[in-house]
């Protein structure tokens, strides 16, 4: 399936009726929203205020928690803790909106209680523990602060500040003795002495840098041994009862987390649903709702609308026709990307949207990453036991996971299984010969044994660099065939006939030469000469050799004046033949190199084959040296071996298709088509 195609649709309500059309257009669902700018409406406005009157408290309280909202692959796996979709059902929009409230505010009530006054606990008791510091020393010290105030020669005040501060304190009072004692990481007790004439100025400072002389509450006893008991017994109450309510906290966190977050998510996907509609547009007594929805639903939704309402159509790249008669471009953005892909497919988007979701008039690549991509990995990795590990891990990855993990589950499986099947055709188990537990074809003898000793059999390992060679012309050839489908479908068909599809038949004429470059046993001045079979084809080396060259100075020639000759045909594209001359020279340049540097880049299929097999025969050693003692030690190494080359074989399959085959043809960037009622993994909102 793929990209499905969508249709422009729009309709035209009455602003009293705009509620109704809501609800059908949710029970619709799959109806991609556009938004359209206005004085605003009424019912739009109250239903999205509504919404984030319920949505911001339940983030507030989401952050104040720490509330996870995602969970690790780790924490799935070993099903610990699980994500739950709650389903919210209603008539229309308000009830479901009162529905939410009745669930939401009792438990946003307790929490925001709960939440304030941990809050208040925590600031009484950052006050308590400073002036617990401050009396402990106080009681230490036996200073009287009454005595202080009594002085007579002498000015002396005892007050807290911050450490930062001292410094600055101690700068301004040159003429005074300030000592620091301090008290916790951030706070000093400061004992500053002077004569009584300087007393107004230490006053004065003190006040500048927001800091006041330390005194005891009214209340509080005035000995500082006997006020330190008080403050004491005062932290433990206030520490009892915040630990309660930590508690409580944890206890509802632990057992709402699921149902404050889907909460959260039905106000948020509410919310987005109306504010997507925009203002309802500049009519007064009428509402303008456009949107996309995918065209095999297009019946469908004629009949669901066109009854009550004017809907109007358009399909995406249709151009508008003005009274006049002329077409006018396209002015808004492209529409937006509805993929659909059967199940085998379907795991495989995950390689493509690490380019970028594919947009609406490109070339969907994913049928192509899903057989391609497959067979890569199955050569990478070619071995039936290891494969079926792989395999056994990604079910079992599957079942515990949700979202895109489970995708990556599911991905991992048919790995699994292109890897089983690899090391099937080529008879490999855990780096022991298939052959002697089950029947194999056995297509390719990598490993022969030579007086006792193992070692690769170099025909053999041409025979798969070959072959490799040869699927990477492949797959390099289909994407040189999507890169000129793609200019096609956009409708350039300047760049997809004189830029494009000449490099394809260059590229094609190029294997020719290099064909015939091989049958000439790499003499250039026999390429056009020799009566020797060319490789593969078995044609005669000259016929092979003068339609490569012949092709590709055809192709040349078109690449490099092609866009001067075309300009010359419609005038709409006339081009410069300095400028024409110049573009085609560098692409010509870059399509030499790439050609050489991206077919020899799947020659990594055969090196990370022979690198798997090398690694399993070294370890296989230990077998036919210690027998069964050495059990233990192949598990760790074949467990050590899955993950290094399993990785790596992932990277370079990767790498074939983000760097070889997507830089042909695909961008990756298109824009997700989303439902007006969106679906996370916590919340399914549906209107009945």
């Amino acid at each position: 399936m793929g990209l499905i195609p969508v249709t422009e649709v729009t309709l035209i309500v009455p602003r009293r009726e705009l509620e109704d059309a809501l609800r059908e257009l949710y029970r619709f669902e799959e109806f991609h929203p556009i938004r359209i700018e206005g004085a605003g409406d009424p019912v739009l406005r109250e239903l999205e205020q509504a919404a984030e009157r319920g949505y911001i408290p339940l983030e507030v309280l989401i952050q104040e928690l720490g509330l996870r909202e995602g969970l690790g692959v780790i924490n799935q796996l070993m099903g610990k803790t699980r994500i739950e979709q709650r389903e919210y059902t209603a008539d229309d929009i308000r009830k479901l909106l009162e529905k939410l409230d009745a669930e939401a505010k009792p438990l946003i009530e307790e929490l925001n209680m709960l939440v304030s006054r941990r809050k208040q606990i925590n600031e009484r008791l950052g006050e308590l523990k400073t002036l617990l510091a401050a009396l402990s020393f106080l009681s230490n010290v036996d200073v009287d602060l009454d005595s202080l105030a009594r002085m007579r020669r002498f000015y002396a005040v005892f007050a807290l500040a911050p450490s930062k501060d001292v410094a600055e304190l101690s700068r301004a009072l040159q003429e005074a003795a300030v000592l620091e004692f301090p008290l916790t990481p951030t706070q000093s007790a400061v004992l500053i002495v002077c004569s009584k004439k300087l007393g107004e100025k230490i006053e004065k400072t003190l006040r500048g840098l927001g800091i006041s002389p330390f005194t005891l509450p009214p209340d509080f006893p005035r000995k500082p041994a006997e006020a330190y008991k008080r403050v004491s017994d005062e932290v433990a109450k206030l520490e009892e009862e915040l630990n309660k309510i930590e508690a409580r906290l944890r206890e509802v966190s632990e057992k709402e987390a699921v149902r404050i977050i889907s909460l959260r998510d039905s106000y948020y996907t509410l919310k987005n649903a109306v504010h997507s509609l925009g203002g309802g547009g500049p009519l007064k007594r009428f509402a303008v709702i456009k949107g996309y929805i995918p065209k095999n639903r297009y019946e469908q939704f004629i009949n669901t609308f066109s009854s009550r309402y004017p809907v109007f159509s358009r399909e995406p790249g249709a151009h508008h026709h003005h009274h006049d008669g002329h077409k006018s471009h396209e002015t808004e953005e492209d529409p937006p990307s509805l993929v659909k892909y059967p199940a085998p497919q379907k795991p495989f988007e995950n390689i493509t949207l690490i380019q970028g979701l594919p947009g609406y008039f490109e070339v969907d690549p994913t049928p192509f990453v899903a057989i391609f991509f497959s067979i890569f990995y199955g050569i990478m990795f070619a071995d039936f036991g290891q494969g079926l590990v792989l395999l056994l891990f990604g079910l079992f990855m599957a079942s515990r996971t949700r979202g895109r993990i489970r995708l990556w589950g599911q991905l991992l499986t048919l790995l699994g299984a292109s890897a089983a099947v690899g090391g099937f055709l080529i008879g490999e188990v855990f780096g022991f010969p298939l052959g002697k537990y089950i029947g194999s074809p056995q297509i390719l003898h990598l490993v022969e044994e030579a007086e006792g000793a193992k070692q690769f059999s170099i025909t053999e390992v041409q025979r798969l660099l070959l072959f490799t060679i040869v699927l990477g012309v492949v797959h390099l050839m289909v994407g040189y065939a999507l890169s000129v489908v793609k200019f096609l479908k956009a409708g350039e068909k300047v760049e997809a006939l004189t830029s494009r599809l000449p490099t394809l038949i260059m590229y094609v004429f190029g294997i020719f030469f290099a064909l015939a470059f091989f049958g000439a046993g790499g003499r250039i001045e026999g390429i056009m000469s020799s009566t020797e079979p060319a490789p593969f084809i078995g044609v005669p080396t000259y016929i092979v050799g003068t339609m490569g060259v012949v092709g590709a100075a055809a192709c040349m020639f078109v690449i490099m004046f092609g866009r001067y000759l075309y300009g010359l045909a419609d005038k709409a594209h006339k081009i410069s033949f300095s400028a024409a001359m110049g573009q085609g020279m560098l692409e010509l340049m870059e399509n030499v190199i790439q050609f050489l540097s991206n077919t020899i880049s799947y020659a990594r299929l055969t090196i990370l084959l022979i690198v798997h097999i090398a690694l399993l025969l070294l370890l296989n050693n230990a077998w036919e040296a210690l027998g069964p003692a050495s059990i233990p030690a192949l598990i760790l190494g074949n467990i050590g071996i899955m993950l290094l080359e399993g990785l790596l074989a992932f990277i370079q399959a990767l790498r074939l298709h983000l760097y070889e085959f997507f830089t042909k043809f695909y961008d990756g960037a298109g824009r997700p088509f989303r439902k007006i009622l969106e679906e996370t993994d916590f919340a399914r909102i549906q209107i009945r």
